[in-house]
């Protein structure tokens, strides 16, 4: 019995109560009778999550085929179920069934790929079609079978729902699942296959909403919905599906259309698209409202206060909704846009208040305070513009400069605003207004500006004959198609100067060469500068021009000419490329300078040879550090073929060749295989260079640990080094090193490994590896400290020694510098990286930063608990975490905060508790922002302890407080563990959010 897999864990032996998942097979009475309890535990969508995984789960022994077509049992050849998965599809189906096909609860409750096969399995009932969505085949809607249209409609409105669920619940990415065989969930969802099955949905969503707009069109059809009951088991002996369409529900034909046109239009609000969005949402209004004096209603799932919600999302009025204050803001900022419109004829609102409406929206819309429609900042300005002109103001801003970025809108807006004071404009204010327009044809440059005028008659009588000749011309300039060559500077002609100077010629080809990064350009210049009489080097024409040695000194001792000097530019400047980040860029100088080194290589030149190769090497340097710069977004470089040119790069080490990389580019291409997990490669690696040490070290830990899951110590190569590197040997003596090298004095090879060790951690990237060097020195760090209160806490500490023989002698403030710099970039990468937020938490704890210890704590718990949406899990965020939180509240004196923090213990400790609120009077922060942590209190004892204080105190309004909170709990107090669990959660995530807002945002 230990064996069996059980519908939900328990203790061995098993409980009577327990329901083996076999059993919903063998007598379907159990599930109806399940799902009739008043909170059946499994619920019912867990029950489809099991019934739809179990095959997944267990090996599949039965070979007897069920089809649909005829009654013969079939060999297992073709892509056919067998009895036992139609069975538990035929139940995950009637659970389904049960819940009224809820959309609502269905895609909050079930992974998507979950979603997606119980729909292809209705499907497949339904039809009799085998079906891959979303290529969902056509069906004709007349005729179509009840169940078929229920199917078909059920379908498509999961399609735009998957969509717009996802678009409106895409959460924070949480941290990485690690696999371990045997116990994985079955709701897991591999990275990237939730985007995958949306993007396919995405392609063909114009689609569903054709077939539903389709449906709502049909005045003939009868819709009907699948009942538990429809569905039929198999039985034993079952050799076909057969189905009881006629066990099914009539739905209202209303009630059907309701529920279509509120999917269709939160959709269209989700694209953007309003008025087929608001023809949907009258409908469903409409239809909705008609249906409010029944009971209950079978099929439509729409509730009044989100149907209001799009009502006013597109402008429909909603009888009996008062508007929130956000809304009134909306509003009122748009009603504003008519008020300066009207204002503009009047002229009573001054001018200051204008300017500061304008400098209001313009602020809040800048700084996302504030969403209003994408012209109104525009209608505003012009209408600013305008008032200006008639008061005859002087005009300060950029309104010329807006309009024209504004393009054709910003003009039609600007005469819009004119349009409106045209008619009723004394003739002072005409000539003012056509004074400002011939200011704009004479002095600005916004496209077809004149053309605007001409096109208009009332324009037009602003101006008299030679204003509208003046006009006239703009408006031609404007049409006419000016050539190319009119529009260059540079003709082709060489300037011919009759005081040329071969001095300045030079200067100028030399400047030249130094703007340019185009390699064409830079040929061309360099055999204009190989005919001239130089007095210095080319490498002496910009300082900045540097090579590392060993390519200096090949590039030098190539023949004086044209290769030397092209060879030396471009090296230059594919360096200068690097330090502005243009990686591309140096890429493709290096690719022309390797092609044109490859043509002059068969020469036979030695020399040459060994430049082809050291470029080779330099691209390849470039390369890593591009792919460094853009991670963790990796996917745009060819990483394996990376991989692979970093194993030829050190196999030239042991190659009997004399051309060998650089230093730098052998550190560069170890550190990029440790990253890419090439562990084995680098353990196998010869270790007679000091900077491929470490790098072994840690693959070989990597290794192991993915090989034991951490349950092991490791060899000590790792933690040797770190050791030599930050203790006392550095200055001593030692006989031989890890290598095997043997040395009088450590002093050179003790360098060699700090600068390995220093440099190899300012690179890593991959998670894994950063994990280990982080536990590395969190380890070290807490021996030399040896102070149990000031641990730190992360993952694999038990892997290292517990001890280091004379500790006094190692710099532990270089360990925990070297840390906090590990930490910061490791969380660069991986922002929701739980045991890292948690351990620069302790981190900064240890050094007395309470307030970047807490903000650090709340960071960790945001990221485990889903932004407080999920319970915070012991394991990751456990007592010790919320003690150091409590600790850091009480030193910033937020002893109200620690109170509450006292209730987050596994056992609270009311010793602490009430010392903490006894302090509360030493709090230097405000009394009402301390007041609002009460109604965060769930725990009665701290409660009354705070009454009999308060009292005590004569603190008569706190005392209040907490009577008023404790009464709120008392009202619960007849509700059941799981209810008051619930309620604490609540106050938990209300407590929690209120600290995350003081110190995270």
């Amino acid at each position: 019995m230990m064996d069996v897999d059980l519908l939900r864990p328990g203790t061995v032996p098993i409980s009577p109560d327990t329901i083996l998942w076999f059993e919903f097979l063998l007598n379907p009475s159990l599930l109806q009778q399940h799902l009739s309890k008043p909170s059946p535990d499994p619920s019912a969508t867990d029950l489809i999550i099991k019934f739809m995984t179990i095959n997944s789960d267990q090996k599949e022994n039965e070979v007897k085929i069920v089809d649909s077509e005829s009654n013969d049992t079939k060999p297992n050849t073709a892509v056919k179920w067998t009895h036992r998965n139609l069975a538990l599809k035929i139940l995950s189906l009637k659970v389904a069934a049960h819940l009224r096909w809820d959309l609502d609860i269905l895609e909050k409750k079930l992974p998507l790929p979950i979603q997606l096969t119980l729909i292809q399995d209705l499907l497949y009932i339904t039809s009799d079609l085998t079906v891959e969505t979303p290529a969902v085949p056509e069906f004709t809607m007349h005729p179509m079978s009840d169940q078929l249209l229920f199917t078909t409609v059920l379908y498509h409105r999961w399609h735009i729902r998957a969509i717009l669920y996802r678009a409106l619940n895409n959460k924070q990415s949480k941290q990485q699942f690690l696999h371990i065989p045997g116990i994985q969930e079955s709701t897991y969802v591999p990275p990237g296959v939730v985007d995958d099955i949306i993007r396919k949905l995405e392609t063909l969503v114009s689609n569903s909403i054709n077939v539903l707009n389709n449906v709502l069109e049909s005045k003939d059809i009868n819709p009907k919905m699948l009942s538990f009951d429809t569905f039929q088991m198999l039985s034993e002996d079952s050799t076909e599906i057969k189905q009881n369409w006629e066990n099914m529900y009539s739905i209202n034909l209303e009630e059907f259309k309701c529920q279509i046109h509120y999917d269709l239009a939160r959709f269209h609000l989700l694209k953007e698209e309003y008025k087929e969005a608001k023809r949907h949402i009258i409908q469903a209004k409409e239809l909705f409202y008609n249906l409010s004096n029944s009971e209950e209603k079978l099929y439509c799932k729409v509730q009044k206060e989100y149907l209001d919600g799009c009502c006013l999302a597109c402008e429909v009025p909603v009888e009996g909704v008062t508007s929130s204050l956000t809304q009134q803001l909306q509003a009122s900022i748009k009603d504003q846009y008519t008020i300066l419109q009207a204002d503009n004829i009047s002229r009573e609102i001054p001018q200051v208040y204008r300017n500061n409406l304008e400098l209001d929206v313009q602020g809040g819309s800048v700084n996302r305070k504030i969403v209003v429609a994408r012209d109104l900042l525009l209608q505003i300005q012009c209408l600013n513009l305008v008032r200006k002109i008639l008061d005859d103001n002087i005009i300060l801003g950029d309104y010329v400069t807006e309009i024209q970025a504004a393009g054709s809108k910003g003009i039609d807006v600007f005469f819009s605003a004119l349009e409106n004071v045209l008619e009723e404009a004394s003739a002072t204010d005409k000539k003012r207004i056509s004074h400002y327009l011939l200011y704009l044809v004479h002095t600005s440059n916004i496209d077809r500006f004149a053309s605007k005028i001409l096109s208009n008659p009332s324009y037009m009588a602003l101006f008299n004959e030679n204003e509208l000749d003046v006009i006239r011309k703009s408006a031609s300039v404007e049409e006419l198609e000016m050539p190319d060559l009119l529009l260059k500077n540079d003709w082709g002609i060489p300037l011919i100067t009759y005081t040329q100077n071969s001095r300045l010629e030079i200067f100028g080809l030399e400047q030249k060469l130094i703007q340019s990064y185009d390699t064409n350009e830079i040929h061309e210049t360099l055999i204009h500068l190989d005919g001239k009489h130089r007095m210095k080097p080319l490498w002496h024409v910009n300082s900045c021009w540097e090579l590392p040695i060993p390519l200096q000194s090949v590039v030098m001792s190539l023949p004086r000419g044209f290769l030397q000097d092209y060879s030396y530019v471009l090296l230059a400047k594919s360096r200068e490329l690097v330090i502005s980040k243009d990686f591309e860029g140096a890429i493709e100088i290096l690719n022309v300078l390797e092609k044109e080194v490859q043509q002059h290589s068969q020469s036979g030149n030695t020399l040459i040879f060994k430049l082809c190769k050291l470029v080779n090497w330099e691209c390849l340097l470039v390369e890593i550090w591009r792919c460094f710069h853009i991670w963790p977004a990796t996917s745009i470089c060819d990483t394996q073929n990376l991989v692979t040119r970093c194993k030829q790069c050190l196999g030239a080490l042991q190659a009997t060749d004399q051309v060998i990389p650089r230093q730098e580019i052998i550190e560069y291409c170890i550190v990029f295989l440790l990253n890419m997990t090439e562990w084995e490669y680098l353990t196998s690696l010869e270790k007679r260079w000091s900077y491929s040490e470490f790098a072994a070290a840690i693959s070989s830990v990597c290794q192991d640990i993915v090989k034991y899951k951490g349950g092991r110590k490791f060899p000590r190569e790792a933690w040797d080094m770190v050791l030599a590197a930050f203790g006392p040997s550095r200055d001593q003596p030692q006989k031989r090193s890890n290598s095997g090298n043997s040395g009088t004095s450590t002093g050179s090879a003790s360098r060699d490994v700090i600068a390995s060790i220093g440099g190899t951690l300012n690179r890593l990237r991959e998670p894994m590896v950063l994990t280990v060097v982080i536990s590395l020195l969190a380890r070290l760090r807490n021996v030399l400290r040896d102070e149990s209160s000031l641990e730190l806490h992360t993952q694999y500490l038990s892997l290292w020694p517990a001890g280091v023989p004379n500790s006094n002698s190692y710099n532990i403030r270089s360990i925990g510098e070297l840390l906090f710099q590990l930490l910061t970039q490791a969380l660069k990468y991986y922002p929701s990286n739980v045991p890292w937020l948690r351990l620069m938490g302790d981190l900064n704890f240890v050094l007395g930063y309470y307030e970047s210890a807490i903000k650090y704590y709340l960071e960790a718990i945001m990221v485990a608990s889903d932004l407080f949406s999920q319970p915070i899990p012991r394991s990751q965020i456990d007592d010790l975490v919320y003690r150091r939180m409590i600790k850091c509240c009480a030193h910033l004196q937020c002893y109200t905060q620690a109170a509450v923090l006292c209730q987050f213990l596994e056992e609270v400790d009311y010793t602490l508790a009430f010392k903490m609120a006894a302090s509360d009077q030493k709090s230097c922060a405000p009394a009402d922002a301390m007041d609002a942590y009460y109604y965060c209190i769930w725990d009665t004892t701290i409660l009354e302890y705070l009454i009999q204080l308060h009292t005590k105190r004569g603190e008569h309004h706190r005392k209040q407080l907490a009577i008023k909170v404790i009464g709120s709990l008392e009202l619960n107090s007849n509700n059941n563990e799981e209810i008051q669990r619930e309620a604490a959660n609540i106050r938990k995530a209300k407590f929690l959010r209120a600290l995350a807002k003081q110190y995270v945002y």
